[in-house]
């Protein structure tokens, strides 16, 4: 065995966990590396997430960032210290982790036994595996002091620290200027929290109380409010209610006068990340009586009824509501600052092996001229993913945001761009005329608040309310990104709309060639490289990508990636395909994904392990052949990795000509086309890809004929539309 590679600290947990686990990883992940500790990040697979998933985005953008390694299953490694965080994690660990530390901490980051009787993890179970693995009793901390008392009724089980270990948060990321609630005005009062009946106070009295509907204050809420409508019978109409993951929580608590935070009086809450955030950004909380243990005086404590009261009187003395206010942020600078971690690191295993480094910035730089990307709802998630690429490689003096239909468009995030989400029409269940009288009110609201340099438009048919709202902006530049290959005989009755466009690009099409459809000829636009949204440099190879998805890394591997689904239903070519699959010879292990925006789909078969990570393209490498959608991206996108690939055209597209694209693909020797699915067709297609000798030399045609990427090119012409110049 070689060597162990030392580290001062090693995180481990399950990383594909959404939430607070991995949010507070990323944020000592990036206090670490700014104090010069050497870290490594190790994923212990557990039940608590889809096996399927991938590492979570905040995870992985350190990863990227360069501020840890990952630790690769089977590589020897030895810490300082080893951090391991959830406890339910860690009550068997797989016997291909070689770790071993000089000391351990496990940070039990919820309850032990909830406020229904429920167990949540055995502390002498969980205890004794991790003694076993790394070779040292670990020392456990609760995250906060809720969690401490189900720890305290153990501790003759384990070796319990007399200090809880605090969650990180970076101030200066939320912090905005405060200047209280000005006279006349009406406070705004809001809330931030998943959408589940434990969030919301159970008694309707309770709920109006905190939460008035008279409209003596607003009321803004980010999660949703399912559950208000179960115990008041409706949800008030004065409320400004957006679903959970609908926009940045930083955007949504810098909206606030006071974040007002009350829920069903049986749930026990472990801490409250969402409260931290809002004292970090200079919102007045305003809490129950059992968060005082947590908060101090960093929040103002009161029942329901009482809300009103301390409203009302700290509007009315803005001296009073600033001083709060700084309080808040104090506290939490003190108390959760990255400051204070490498403190806590210091006290433990004394100073950091490694020099200090420079941790990117997740602040928006001040100055920067705001682009916004506004994206239609297509059947996938083509649109958002074109305006990805192109905002990733925009200008330093640009600022991109988001503006979509898609119900996806949360992934932008992981890239660091602000975004808010439109339901189109087909979410909201509205009629066109309906949602042709909203959309222009939302986009004009959104254009009025963000004040955008351009708007660069992803979408086949610009909107009516685009067109309406268009001529009361005047001083933005508006550019549309219209891809190609539409199908032969499509209207051409909404091209018109493209007169209020300053701009029109053309993403480029490997098969252009074969583009009978009404765009060719125009002379309307200018065409750029295809656009995906990587690079041939960013993919990961065949054993990275495999170990960060957790394969095998030797058996055969096979990709089953059919699109969403959305406009037809793709289950019976998928199973067709796996039935295929599991006849090859070889041990063939087969994978299928299931995409952000897919609403519809039956289970796999047992055979099939599911798959979901974004961007997928990222993996690709890790397959030995693949079967897609024709569609932009995905068809794009595998030829670029070189992956010997069945592309199947969805023929029910309004306008996108996959079934073109994809004969043209197999005319080339890039891929094999199966224009229809059935058990034969799909037989002899994967015996072609997995003939060793066709896949090598298709993948070979494939890389020799794909082009740059040009979303780099496509994002210059709109800086240059707006006086930005390289």
């Amino acid at each position: 065995m070689s060597p162990a590679q030392h580290y001062d600290v090693l995180l481990a947990s399950d990383l594909r966990l959404p939430g607070g686990t991995t949010a507070s990883m990323a944020e000592e992940l990036r206090a670490q590396a700014a104090a010069g500790y050497r870290t490594a990040l190790l994923h212990v697979p557990s039940s608590l997430a889809n096996r399927g998933l991938g590492i979570e985005p905040r995870l992985r953008r350190c990863l990227d960032d360069g501020l840890a390694d990952l630790v690769v299953a089977g590589t020897p490694v030895h810490a300082t210290l080893a951090v391991l965080r959830n406890a339910t994690v860690f009550d068997a660990v797989p016997a291909n982790l070689p770790v071993t530390a000089d000391r351990a901490i496990m940070l039990a980051n919820h309850v032990r036994v909830d406020a229904a009787r429920v167990q949540h993890y055995d502390v002498a179970v969980t205890d004794q595996a991790v003694t076993d693995w790394l070779g040292v009793r670990p020392t456990w901390y609760p995250i906060g002091p809720a969690v401490r008392p189900g720890l305290e009724s153990v501790r003759d089980q384990i070796e319990l620290a007399g200090t809880d270990w605090l969650n990180l948060l970076d101030v200066d990321e939320w912090a905005v200027p405060r200047t209280g609630v000005a006279p006349g005005a009406i406070p705004v009062i809001g809330r931030h929290s998943r959408s589940s009946a434990a969030k919301w106070p159970e008694r309707a009295a309770d709920l109006l109380a905190a939460y008035p509907d008279d409209g003596s204050v607003r009321v803004r809420v980010l999660g949703g409010a399912d559950a208000v409508a179960d115990v008041v019978g409706h949800v008030p109409a004065s409320w400004t209610v957006e679903e959970f993951g609908a926009r940045d929580p930083r955007d949504f608590v810098a909206g606030l006068d006071f974040f007002v935070y009350f829920h069903r009086s049986d749930l026990v809450e472990a801490y409250g990340r969402t409260i931290m955030e809002a004292l970090a950004s200079g919102a007045v909380a305003i809490l129950p009586e059992h968060f005082r243990s947590v908060f101090g005086d960093a929040a103002l404590y009161t029942t329901p009824a009482g809300v009103r009261e301390i409203v009302t009187r700290l509007s009315g003395d803005r001296d009073a509501y600033l001083a709060q206010s700084a309080i808040g942020q104090q506290f939490v600078r003190a108390t959760h600052g990255h400051e204070s971690h490498a403190a806590r690191l210091a006290a433990l295993i004394g100073p950091p092996s490694d020099e200090p480094r420079t941790v990117p910035s997740r602040q928006r730089p001040a100055g920067r001229e705001r682009v916004m990307f506004v994206s239609s709802n297509g059947a996938g998630m083509g649109h958002l993913t074109r305006l990805l690429a192109m905002a990733n490689r925009a200008d330093e003096r640009i600022e991109p945001m988001f503006f979509s239909l898609s119900q996806a468009v949360g992934v932008v995030e992981q890239y660091g761009h602000p975004w808010e989400y439109c339901p189109s029409r087909g979410d909201l269940g509205c009629s066109v005329e309906e949602w042709n009288e909203l959309f222009p009110v939302r986009f004009a609201e959104v254009l009025r608040r963000y004040r955008p340099r351009a708007v660069v438009f992803d979408g086949t048919m610009p909107y009516v309310g685009m067109v309406s709202t268009r001529a009361k902006f005047p001083d933005i530049a508006f550019v549309w990104s219209r891809r190609g290959m539409w199908r032969e005989g499509t209207t051409t009755k909404f091209l018109s709309r493209g007169a209020i466009f300053d701009l029109v690009l053309e993403p480029g099409e490997v098969a252009a060639a074969a583009d009978r459809g009404p765009l060719v000829g125009r002379g309307d636009s200018t065409h750029v490289g295809p656009i995906t949204l990587l690079d041939t440099a960013d993919l990961l190879d065949r054993a990275t990508a495999r170990a960060e998805l957790g394969m095998d890394p030797d058996a055969p591997a096979l990709l089953l990636s059919l699109g969403a689904g959305n406009i037809n239903d793709i289950a019976s070519d998928l199973d067709l395909f796996a039935d295929a699959a599991a006849a090859l010879p070889g041990g063939w292990v087969t994978y299928a994904t299931k995409p952000p925006i897919q609403r519809r789909g039956g289970p796999l078969r047992e055979h099939v392990t599911p798959l979901s990570v974004y961007p997928l393209a990222r993996y690709l490498r890790a397959f030995d052949a693949a079967v897609v959608a024709a569609g932009y991206n995905s068809f794009h996108e595998v030829l670029m990795a070189g992956v010997p690939s069945v592309v199947v055209p969805n023929l029910a597209t309004t306008t996108d000509d996959q079934g073109a694209r994809a004969a043209y693909a197999d005319a080339q020797g890039w891929a094999v086309a199966v224009a229809e699915v059935t058990a034969q067709s799909a037989a002899d297609a994967l015996r072609r890809v997995t003939d060793p000798a066709w896949a090598a030399a298709a993948s070979a045609r494939a890389l020799e004929a794909y082009p740059a990427n040009g979303a780099g090119e496509a994002m210059q012409h709109v800086e240059r539309l707006i006086g930005v110049h390289r």
